[in-house]
């Protein structure tokens, strides 16, 4: 991790972004790289992430040492109403916002304060300077025994608001008060090394209402090179991306791969029917199940776009022109028109490259796309969460990286969908090749409300370890994965359980055993 002076750059420049420029209020911003897997990015205190910020190049590095880059800037973008004022704040090539947080009284503290910088730590480590000064006062996670949570391999956290003034032309004079708690994490298990998660937390820290808001997460792909990528939009998947036209990019050369954000989750809208329900955790991975009756996620209802000048759309100027973005329409207020049905749309290139059908590029540019989750609206002191996962594949051809980024978008899904439980609390704590399968004893047991299942496995395989309450009802899925040869933990945390008799099985090569594990409170 480290330091530097922020001063203002704009438009898309080549050379140290943080160098040139006029600013009058110099902030201290952090970097960080999320890298324990396939995937180096950059993210930066300043809402910024993938961009180098030593460079001002491209900083989404795939594969992690080959010096082939897939993602040149992104970040995210917020904006409303508020009473009579359009309210935006961006981080693209100029950014909103800067370290810290609100007070009580509407102000903005921190961005000068070393505390309110980048904390990383990797699983299993507790003994590293940010796991022990884990900022838990800041908002991070803690797990239910009150210590830094390890949402993955690697675990980031850091908290930036754009109440400070505004350095983009794009955003407003006046800010938000948006406070943003992130949260970085990525894994080394098998099928999540080419992925990275995000999750923003939004707190409205203004004394007003916002209304018809919008979060967006806004991203340049260069491809490699940036001249022949085309972008494309999986309405089924929630999943906007970029793959290669030409089947040879300058750098990936044959076969390059495609990259995507994928939305897992967006902000709530309250619809007042009884019949709308939404479930998730907070935070992910955890036992605490928040449950809102009458509510409903956006979905990702907005994918929009735009070139690197001419011919328009362009990038927005002003912050009418982003608020116009972020609804879906052109910064001058057109609509776009599907051409395949002459229909107003909000989500361009939702056709399908693969099979050549619906509304899809024709040729290839220097595209940036916009993925937006709205609108909704926020009293003050309210809280919206959203989930994105950065991920990248690659396949014999370049249509053939898509359908490989949709698998893994499709797998990406059904680990979130079973709220992270299969890669969360899994340890590789050995890598000798055990001489028989082996299923431990849980230890404590008897326990509260945390236990440790150790398991050997004698070859590469399929692995499924699940918990069962005395009647035989299926608790929860500790693991369903392939795993590597090898002795593993898993962690169990019961707290939402009461005390009894429960059981836990698994299956792997044939091998099936179960064993008894009692929850005393």
């Amino acid at each position: 991790m480290t330091l530097f002076s922020f001063s203002q750059s704009s438009d898309k420049p080549s050379g140290n972004p943080d160098a040139n420029g006029s600013n009058n209020s110099a902030f201290v911003v952090t970097q960080s790289k999320l890298d324990a897997n396939n995937i180096s990015a950059w993210f930066r205190t300043n809402g910024s992430y993938n961009r180098d910020p030593s460079t001002g190049n491209a900083g989404f590095e795939w594969p992690k040492g080959s010096g082939k880059f897939a993602r040149y800037a992104s970040g995210m973008w917020i904006g409303c109403i508020s009473g009579s004022d359009t309210l935006i704040a961006v981080a693209d090539y100029a950014y909103d916002y800067q370290p810290g947080y609100v007070d009580n009284s509407g102000m903005p503290q921190g961005n000068n304060d070393p505390l309110y910088r980048i904390y990383s730590i990797i699983k299993g480590d507790t003994t590293s300077p940010d796991y022990l000064n884990w900022p838990v006062s800041q908002g991070a996670y803690l797990n239910s025994n009150g210590k830094p949570f390890f949402m993955g391999t690697q675990t980031m956290f850091f908290s930036m608001t754009d109440a400070y003034p505004h350095q983009s032309k794009q955003g407003s004079v006046v800010s938000l008060k948006a406070q943003i708690l992130q949260t970085n994490w990525c894994y080394t298990n098998t099928g999540l090394g080419d992925v990275e998660f995000i999750e923003y937390r939004i707190i409205n820290r203004s004394s007003s209402a916002w209304t018809n808001a919008y979060v967006s997460v806004w991203t340049d792909d260069d491809l490699g090179a940036a001249v022949d990528d085309a972008i494309g939009c999986d309405t089924m998947r929630n999943l906007g991306y970029t793959y290669n036209i030409t089947d040879n990019d300058q750098e990936y050369g044959t076969a390059p791969p495609a990259v995507g954000t994928k939305l897992l989750r967006s902000p709530v809208v309250a619809t007042g029917n009884n019949n709308d329900t939404v479930k998730y955790y907070s935070p992910p991975g955890s036992q605490n199940l928040i449950v809102k009756v009458g509510y409903k996620f956006t979905g990702m209802n907005i994918f929009n776009t735009w070139n690197n000048g001419s011919p328009q759309p362009s990038d927005p100027n002003t912050y009418s022109e982003t608020y116009k973005v972020l609804e879906g329409m052109w910064g001058n207020g057109s609509e776009w028109i599907d051409p395949i049905n002459n229909q107003p749309t909000q989500k361009t290139y939702s056709g399908d490259p693969v099979t050549g059908t619906g509304w899809i590029m024709s040729d290839g540019n220097d595209r940036r796309f916009l993925q937006s989750f709205g609108p909704f609206n926020m009293n003050p002191n309210d809280t919206q969460s959203v989930i994105v996962a950065q991920l990248i594949a690659r396949g014999s051809s370049n249509l053939n990286s898509i359908s490989q980024l949709r698998a893994l978008s499709d797998y990406v899904q059904t680990v979130y969908d079973d709220n992270l439980q299969s890669v969360i609390a899994v340890n590789n704590i050995s890598t000798e090749i055990p001489s028989q399968f082996i299923l431990n004893q849980n230890y404590p047991n008897p326990f509260n409300p945390s236990t440790v299942i150790r398991y050997s496995l004698t070859a590469n395989g399929f692995i499924n370890l699940k918990v069962f309450d005395y009647l035989g009802r299926e608790i929860t899925t500790l693991v369903n994965e392939k795993q590597n040869a090898g002795t593993y933990e898993v962690d169990f945390n019961a707290s939402g359980l009461s005390s009894g008799i429960y059981f836990y099985t698994m299956s792997a090569d044939g091998f099936t055993e179960t064993k008894r594990m009692i929850l005393l409170k």
